[in-house]
C-alpha cells in the first residue's frame, strides 16, 4: 500500500478499502485475514455512507456479482465457491486484480504469499516450512481456470479502470496458522475475536501512515456479536481522538481525527454483510477464501498420502472431529503435535 505518485492526474481522490476474513470458524486450518485497496475520484465531503463510490456501479462495464463466463464476478467469497464447484469463479474473479498488483503474475501458492503478505524479518513463506503438511509442498496456480482467462479478464479490467478513474493500490493477506492462532489466543485471555482484530488493527493501521493526505474510508465485515469497537480501534491506530458515529446491532461507524488542522477524514465501518456493500469487501472476502482454501488443499493432500480413502476436510466443527478420529493412529505414529494441528477455538 503506497500514497499516490507524484504527478497525479485526478485532482481530488478518496481511498476505499475493505476487510474481512476466512476461517473464523473452523477447527482445522488457518485464518486468514486480508485487505483491499482502491483510489477513486472523491465526491465533495466524502468520505460519507451515502457518498463513497459504489465499485460495482462504477466498474458495471467489466464487474459483476455473479460469474457469467465473461465479466468479472466480485462478490462474497460463500456465494462464488462450494467443495464441488471450486475455485474457478474466485480465481476468475480475484486474479485480474492480484495480476494487476504484482510485478510478475504469482503462478504457485508460495509466490502468491510472497507478494501479498506483508514480512519484514525473514520471507513471508517460512511459516508453511514450521508445518508438515506444507514443508516442502506447493500448489500451482490458477488451479481451477486457465490462465489466458484470468489474463484475458485482466486485461478488461485494466481499460475500465482507466477509463473510470479507479485504481487498484494494493491487496493484502495475513493467513494465520493454527500454533500461531493458539499463541495468539492464549495472549488474547481466550477471546477470538481478539485474535482476529490483530491483524485487521494492523492493517487498519497501515491504510492509517500510508495515506495521510487522502480521506480514506473503510469498511470492515463484522464477526460475531461485538457492537463497540471504539478502543480496540484507539489502540490499534493511535488517532488524535475518535469520534463515534453510531453503534448500531448491526453496523458500528467511527471517525478518527489526524493530528494537524485541516487533516484529510479517516473513517472505519464496523457492519455485518459488508460483502455485499462493499466490492473492497467482497474482494477481501475472495481473497481470504482462495488463500486458506489454496492451504486446505495442501492439508488434505499430505493426509491422504498416507490414507488414501481418507475423505478431506473442509476442517469445520463437526467434520473436523471426523477427520481427527480417522487420522488418530497416524498422529501418534508421526508424533504430531497437536498445537500445530487443532485450533484450541
Amino acid at each position: 500500500m503506497q500514497n499516490r505518485r507524484p504527478g497525479s492526474t485526478l485532482a481530488r481522490v478518496m481511498i476505499l478499502a475493505g476487510i474481512d476474513e476466512a476461517g473464523y470458524g473452523p477447527t482445522l486450518g488457518p485464518l486468514v485475514v486480508s485487505v483491499t485497496v482502491f483510489r477513486v475520484e472523491a465526491p465533495a465531503g466524502a468520505p460519507t455512507e451515502s457518498q463513497a463510490p459504489d465499485l460495482w456501479h462504477t466498474l458495471r462495464n467489466v464487474v459483476d456479482r455473479k460469474p457469467d463466463g465473461r465479466n468479472i464476478a466480485v462478490n462474497d467469497s460463500k456465494k462464488l465457491f462450494t467443495q464441488k464447484r471450486g475455485l474457478r469463479h474466485i480465481e476468475e474473479g480475484l486474479l485480474p486484480f492480484v495480476w494487476l498488483t504484482t510485478p510478475k503474475p504469482p503462478r504457485t501458492l508460495r509466490a502468491l504469499i510472497d507478494a501479498l503478505v506483508p514480512c519484514t524479518n525473514k520471507t513471508a513463506t517460512a511459516y508453511l516450512d514450521d508445518y508438515l503438511w506444507y514443508a516442502q509442498r506447493d500448489a500451482d496456480l490458477p488451479s481451477g481456470t486457465y490462465p489466458g482467462a484470468v489474463a484475458a479478464r485482466r486485461e478488461r479490467l485494466a481499460e475500465c479502470l482507466e477509463s473510470s478513474g479507479v485504481e487498484v493500490v494494493g491487496l493484502r493477506s495475513c493467513p494465520l496458522e493454527v500454533f500461531e492462532f493458539n499463541s495468539a489466543l492464549e495472549a488474547e485471555a481466550n477471546n477470538k475475536a481478539n485474535v482476529s482484530f490483530r491483524a485487521i488493527g494492523a492493517f487498519l493501521k497501515q491504510l492509517w501512515k500510508s495515506f495521510p493526505d487522502e480521506p480514506v474510508d473503510v469498511v470492515v465485515d463484522r464477526q460475531g456479536g461485538r457492537r463497540y469497537y471504539g478502543p480496540q480501534l484507539f489502540r490499534a491506530v493511535g488517532p488524535r481522538s475518535l469520534r463515534v458515529e453510531t453503534q448500531t446491532e448491526n453496523c458500528s461507524i467511527y471517525g478518527l481525527t489526524r493530528r494537524g488542522n485541516g487533516s484529510s477524514p479517516f473513517r472505519v465501518t464496523f457492519t455485518t454483510k459488508g460483502d455485499a456493500l462493499s466490492l473492497p469487501v467482497a474482494l477481501a472476502s475472495m481473497l481470504s477464501k482462495y488463500v486458506r482454501e489454496l492451504h486446505m488443499g495442501l492439508f488434505n493432500e499430505f493426509w491422504r498420502e498416507h490414507l488414501a480413502d481418507l475423505k478431506p476436510t473442509a476442517g469445520y466443527a463437526v467434520d473436523a472431529r471426523r477427520f481427527l478420529r480417522e487420522i488418530a493412529p497416524l498422529r501418534r505414529r508421526l508424533e504430531i503435535d497437536d498445537r500445530r494441528l487443532v485450533r484450541q477455538r
